[in-house]
């Protein structure tokens, strides 16, 4: 089975050059857009991580770095976004989490009869006997039976796949789609911006070899790479549309 993949802008802001890559300088910022990804092709909608629910939260608590916050335009928070381009959440079939940071998952409760599909990798120990230590938004989920923990490379759905990265988080995992133009590859947060893996620039992490083997785990899978924050990705795709 073969998808297409539409990049949903969900906010913007800006982010010190010091996190973005490593080397990078504390006074320099650079521009991230925010994105939901809406993968078509199968019978119903499948979504690639949800955005975040309290941007202010957010916001504060990323100010060291995201310098100004996170800005949303009325119809970039995720309910109207998902109006605006006719998604009823209701009927999201997947929800595929790149990984457990705020601003990709937070918004995972929208969706009450998605499978939603997180790296086991970065779970507490003991999951899911050990549930009060489960993030919150992913107790109800448990729960509901709806929680898949996918291993480090497992088939979610035909065309559809999920491997485990590491680097940026323990739980950080690429998503890989089967398209007409070749396999596409979000990259979540390993890698924010194309730089990090045409140039084998990592982000800034205390960890160096496991960033530079998620890089080249990401070339060797994608025949199309997509960044978790890139806003080339609507210059090189225009209207956010991939392939």
């Amino acid at each position: 089975m073969t998808y297409t993949i539409q990049a949903l802008v969900n906010g913007h802001c800006q982010v010190t050059e010091e996190i973005t890559y490593q080397g990078g300088r504390r006074d320099v910022l650079v521009p991230f857009t925010l994105y939901i990804w809406w993968i078509q092709g199968a019978e119903r909608p499948i979504l690639v991580d949800t955005g975040p629910r309290d941007v202010a939260a957010f916001s504060q608590a990323t100010a060291a770095y995201i310098i100004g916050g996170v800005t949303q335009a009325p119809d970039e928070k995720t309910p109207a976004l998902l109006a605006k381009w006719g998604i009823d959440p209701t009927e999201v079939s997947h929800v595929l989490i790149t990984h457990l940071h705020g601003d990709h998952f937070n918004y995972v409760g929208l969706f009450p009869n998605a499978q939603v599909v997180v790296s086991r990798r970065g779970l507490p120990e003991g999951y899911p006997r050990d549930i009060e230590d489960v993030p919150a938004e992913l107790v109800p989920i448990h729960r509901d039976g709806r929680l898949i923990t996918a291993g480090d490379d497992q088939e979610i759905l035909p065309g559809l796949r999920v491997f485990w990265l590491g680097c940026h988080s323990p739980c950080s995992q690429g998503i890989a789609v089967q398209t007409a133009k070749g396999t596409a590859v979000l990259t979540g947060d390993v890698a924010y911006m194309y730089r990090h893996v045409e140039e084998n620039i990592i982000i800034n992490t205390g960890d160096e070899p496991p960033c530079y083997a998620a890089l080249e785990r990401i070339r060797r899978e994608a025949d199309i790479v997509l960044p978790g924050h890139d806003p080339e990705i609507m210059r090189r795709w225009p209207g956010g549309r991939i392939p």
